[in-house]
This record gives C-alpha cells, structure tokens and sequence, in this order.
C-alpha cells in the first residue's frame, strides 16, 4: 500500500551516502532510520542524561530520554497536521540529542572550551579542530562516527533525515560561534547532504527540522514548568492569584533579557526581541486571562499537594499551553508543499512570545539560582579533568590508548601513525570528544573518581 506521506519526497530526498541498492523491505526509507535510530546506544544512554537536573534526582523528573520521546510524539504528530512526512519528522526528534554531553548544556560549554584549549596546547587551529557543540556531535554521531566502517559511514541514513536534523546547518564561526552543526572533519558528507539546497537557503533549516524544532522548544519548555512545580521550584499558585507577584516576575524577565542584549526598546523584526511591555502583557494573559493555561491553579493553596485539584490543574495546564502553541503554526506558504526546502514553519509572535516566557521562568526559578550554580561548577570540573586526562595519553610522543574503549582504540592507533599531520591530530581530539560524549552522567563521574584515584572499585564497569 503505497504511503501518501511519500508524495513530492524524492529519490533524491531518500537517497543514502554511499548510494547502494538496499534490499527490499515493506518499510518507508524513513520510518527504516526512524528504526535504525531507536535500536542505538546513542539513544538508550539519553536515559543517563541530564535534563535539566541529573537522572534519579526525582522520580517525575524527565530524563533526555524521556523529553526525546515526548518531542518525538509532538513532531510526528504536528508533522502529519501539516503535510510532512511523520516518520521523518519523529526520525529528526529520536536523533535531536544523541549529541548530547554528559550533565547537559554545562557539559557541552567546558567540552567546547577545553577542547578549544586542547587544541591551542597542541599547536593546532582550534578552528580547524571545531571545539564542540551537541547539535555537531549529533550530525557526527549519526553521520560518521555511530556503528561507522570502511566506507559504511554512521547509520546510513536517508539525505532528507540528515538534513532533518540540522538545526544549524553551518560550521563555527560561519554565521554563529554559539550553535553549528558542522565540524571540519564532517565537511565532506555535510556537503552531500546539503548538496541541492538553493543558495538562499544555504544558512536556513528544512521544513522538517522546523517542525521538529519547534515541538522540541514546546517540550523542553511546557514539561520543565510542570517538572518543577511539582518539585515545589516554580509558585504557579502565586503567579495565578497575584498580580503583584507577576509585577515582580515580569521585571525580573525584563532585567535578565536587558542584560543579555535580547531586550527591544520599540518595533524590531527580530522575532526573538520583546519590549518590558510584551512580557509583562504575556505574562498577565498566560497566568491571568479568564481561559488561561494555570486557570486551575487560582483555587490551590501552594504547593502541589497531590490532590484531585492539584492533578487536575496540571493536567489543564499541559493540554490547553500544547493546544495553543502547537495549533497555532503552519505552513509560511499554503499553496507550496511542506516539504524541505519548499517550505517554512510559519509560528506566531505571540506564540513564540508566550514559549519564551515559560523557558525564562526556568532560568528564573531554577537554572539560574545558587544551588543550581554550586551542582554545576562541579560537572565543569568532571568534563574538563576527563578530556585533559584522555587526551594527554595520546599527545605526540605518547601513544597510550588503554583508557580508551577498543572500539576507537584502533581508529587512534591509525591516526597516530600519522601523528605529525595536523588533520589527523584534529580527528584524534574529535574521537576524544566522542569517548566523553558517549559517558553518561554517572558514568562520567565514576570515571572521574577512578582515574583521579579517588574509588579502588569498578573492574566491572562497561565502556
């Protein structure tokens, strides 16, 4: 039975590098990455990711696990409202965070900075080496690096599902030095993969990663909040019953967008730029208007308590913030197929205004306060001793790699034959990065502590 999704993909779009013939399957090429992605290591260890905070900190906290499959059931879903292939789109969500480093977005920063400084200790470019940035591990991962051979790169993927995942298709430096998706060593096959896309759209994601995009920030932004309300971090009670206590919190908005530059002070077409009245209006109609979202917290007395009220108003709180934001978007052109790059993800102002608020209560309530700040200097200290440490084994003149896994014990072996190259010197550190990636948090800090001499157990632990 023939797949309508299907219609206006071309063979093209579902071709894999290096082409073959694949055998026959009653599969769509992408519902079989969809599937090769889900049967990963990449994808079991997000269960060992931070979040936002640690796993295990709380039963109902949701792990990068669970927020990959909650992004997914968003993206497949908006994907089919909109004309997209699903299976594609939930394809782009599954894969979105393989990329991630241990202890979440701290992880990655020192990961790029110690990889940077790594890099300059061993006279190379650090340009040229790319530092680090989860959306890039991922590309690599998937692209190059994940059950990757000879000339078998990654998993084989479909062009149209590598470039679903491109959320920044450009390499450091090339239009942002805060998000890429490139590394040099992934020129070649970034190439490939972008290979058709017309020259105004050089810098701009699929329609696909749009969609995926966007059910990952309503995710991250509407399960955070329900997070960390239970967890008796953010007063939503407060917010609903008191004006005064949205006065202060739209000032504290108001104050940290100001000082990271991302606050208007009239009209702008930037989308992402608001004026103090846009967010003290959003945050009256999210937590005040007569159908709002937090309608059901008005009645509650604080803190979630576990009654039928407090799961009730919960439960409002979820659907009616995933109705508003989710069926507000659509195509930018009705008339053009959504599909790659024929297309955009129109997402209204108020929308992507009302998104944003919920994700600056995060930083306000929780990211930003000291216990938070305290947890994370100490994960800085993990990441960066564990590269330093792995990468001195293999530095010129040293060619030590039994801390490594003996998956990548032969690929450095090969590359330090050839040592004096500064390429290869790149890739070495790129394969370090990929050693760390690959740690879970507690991973990560059990190798610490046993390569610091600070445990006299573990023999059985898995690389």
């Amino acid at each position: 039975m023939a797949d309508p999704f299907d219609a206006g993909y071309t063979a093209h779009d579902m071709q894999r590098f290096p082409d073959r013939v694949d055998e026959e399957d009653y599969r769509n090429p992408f519902a079989r990455d969809y599937d090769r992605l889900v049967h990963t290591h990449a994808f079991r260890r997000l269960q060992g990711k931070t979040g936002v905070v640690a796993p295990g900190e709380a039963d109902f906290f949701r792990t990068r696990l669970t927020h990959t499959i909650e992004v997914a059931q968003l993206a497949r879903r908006l994907g089919w409202k909109l004309g997209a292939h699903p299976d594609l789109v939930e394809a782009a969500a599954i894969m979105h965070d393989f990329g991630h480093a241990p202890f979440g977005h701290v992880g990655e920063e020192e990961l790029s900075v110690v990889i940077d400084d790594t890099a300059r200790s061993w006279g190379l470019d650090p340009a040229e080496v790319g530092g680090f940035e989860g959306n890039a591990q991922t590309f690599r991962l998937v692209g190059a690096r994940l059950y990757g051979s000879g000339t078998l790169p990654g998993l084989h993927l479909t062009r149209a599902t590598l470039d679903a995942g491109i959320k920044y298709p450009w390499e450091r430096g090339e239009v942002s030095d805060v998000k890429w998706c490139f590394y040099p060593t992934e020129r070649a096959l970034a190439a490939w993969v972008r290979e058709t896309v017309p020259e105004h759209r050089r810098h701009t994601q699929s329609f696909e990663t749009q969609v995926m995009e966007w059910a990952d920030d309503v995710s991250y932004s509407v399960h955070d909040i329900e997070d960390f309300y239970l967890a008796g971090s953010i007063p939503l009670a407060l917010l609903s019953q008191s004006s005064e206590a949205r006065e202060r919190i739209a000032a504290q908005l108001v104050e940290r967008r100001a000082a990271r530059g991302k606050l208007a002070t009239g009209p702008s077409d930037d989308p992402a730029l608001y004026t103090g009245s846009d967010l003290a209006a959003a945050c009256e109609e999210l937590f005040a208007a007569p159908d709002s979202p937090f309608e059901g917290f008005r009645t509650l007395a604080g803190e979630f308590d576990g009654s039928v009220e407090s799961r009730q108003a919960m439960r409002t709180m979820r659907k009616r913030l995933i109705d508003r934001l989710v069926l507000s978007v659509g195509p930018r052109d009705p008339g053009a197929p959504t599909r790659r790059h024929h297309n955009d993800l129109a997402i209204p102002r108020d929308a992507r205004l009302m998104n944003d608020v919920l994700r600056d209560l995060l930083w306000v309530f929780v990211i930003e306060h000291p216990r938070m700040a305290t947890y994370q200097h100490g994960q800085r200290k993990v990441v960066r001793e564990l590269y330093e440490l792995h990468a001195a084994t293999v530095h010129r003149g040293r060619a030590d790699t039994s801390l490594f896994p003996r998956h990548l014990q032969a690929d450095i072996d090969q590359l330090l034959v050839a040592s004096e190259d500064a390429r290869s010197e790149a890739e070495i550190l790129r394969i370090v990065a990929d050693h760390i990636v690959a740690m879970t948090d507690d991973h990560a800090a059990r190798m610490h502590r046993r390569l610091t001499g600070h445990v006299s157990h573990g023999f059985s632990d898995l690389f």
